[in-house]
């Protein structure tokens, strides 16, 4: 059948050539084929509607749409994000989580933000994988002191600063171990004038990004393997209800924070100042931390989840009874 027979479909496949295939836009259209703007959007709207194109998304990873979904609603976060972890071993799972936060991140980050970081591999990975420089006026804090390996990359001061590197700002440092030997060890340290402006810049975050430990059996934590806690507290911090970490807080089934471990030797940002940060990112993967996972988002610990589709399909499974309103004796 002839194409003169219908000038609209010919005229339409022109439209959809230079829309969907050239980048053209509506005005160049409407002025390469000599109508009007409006006759442009007409004809592009009827080339889906007749078939003469379809949309298909392409996915580069199955999408847990539901599973985010359902962790959103269940914890009244602000984002959860589920990466799938199908057939991916544990480092390649830690790379995938850490992708999809570093990626998250560049989208929320406005000039003006002050971004807090802990420690961690899978913080470190975040870190990692970021690009070289990000174009945004951003301060970076250093949101608990050092481990005592010190040269670790997994540190949280070196990882701050290569942070700040990023963003070509001047990273805001704690100079002290994360723990210290007493209470008048800590009290002098805060008082040093570096360590104090370090304290101030904590009432100012509006991003943080943790990594959340577990204290299971077989336990996942960086505060036992930066060496900030022994196994002599691990062991009483278990027996108190002590489930997972996050910064320098052990916190149990229900993400209440567990005192009678570092208190009054913690060189680490106030739990009041830390709940105030408005979006306070978790970042955590693998099945074998997905009930510290599920009790830190309880807990109201962290408002955004990026974690991988193991462990968020045990979390859901999880009998919360839903999301407190209030935690820890602050509101989200």
């Amino acid at each position: 059948m002839s194409d003169n027979l219908f000038p609209d479909r010919r005229l339409t496949l022109k439209a959809c050539y230079q829309f969907y295939r050239r980048g053209l836009s509506h005005t160049e259209i409407a002025r390469n084929l000599r109508i009007s703007r409006f006759q442009v959007a007409r004809l592009l709207q009827s080339a889906l509607q007749d078939g003469y194109v379809t949309v298909k998304i392409l996915e580069p990873v199955p999408w847990h749409a539901d599973l985010e979904r359902e962790l959103e609603e269940r914890f009244g976060l602000r984002a959860a994000i589920v990466v799938d972890g199908w057939e991916l071993d544990d480092q390649e799972l830690k790379l995938r989580v850490a992708d999809a936060a570093g990626r998250y991140i560049l989208e929320i980050l406005r000039d003006d933000d002050v971004l807090g970081l802990s420690l961690g591999s899978t913080v470190q990975a975040l870190v990692s994988q970021l690009p070289d420089r990000v174009r945004k006026k951003v301060e970076v804090v250093q949101l608990i002191g050092g481990s005592r390996h010190g040269g670790s990359e997994l540190g949280s001061m070196i990882l701050t600063t290569a942070l700040a590197g990023r963003f070509r700002s001047r990273p805001h440092l704690l100079f002290a171990p994360a723990v210290v030997q007493g209470v008048n060890v800590q009290r002098l340290l805060l008082a040093d004038p570096n360590i104090r402006a370090t304290f101030e810049m904590f009432k100012k975050v509006s991003v943080s990004v943790v990594g959340i430990g577990s204290l299971a059996t077989d336990p996942t934590s960086r505060l036992l393997y930066g060496g900030i806690i022994d196994e002599c507290l691990l062991r009483r911090m278990r027996g108190q209800g002590g489930i997972g970490d996050l910064l320098s807080f052990i916190f149990d089934k229900d993400g209440r924070v567990l005192e009678g471990g570092l208190e009054d030797r913690v060189i680490s940002v106030p739990l009041e100042d830390y709940l105030r940060v408005p979006y306070r990112i978790g970042v955590a993967a693998g099945e074998a931390k997905a009930e510290a996972i599920g009790a830190a988002l309880r807990g109201g610990l962290v408002n955004v989840i990026v974690t991988d589709s193991g462990a968020a399909q045990v979390i859901a499974a999880m009998q919360t009874g839903g999301a407190v309103e209030e935690t820890q004796g602050l509101a989200r």
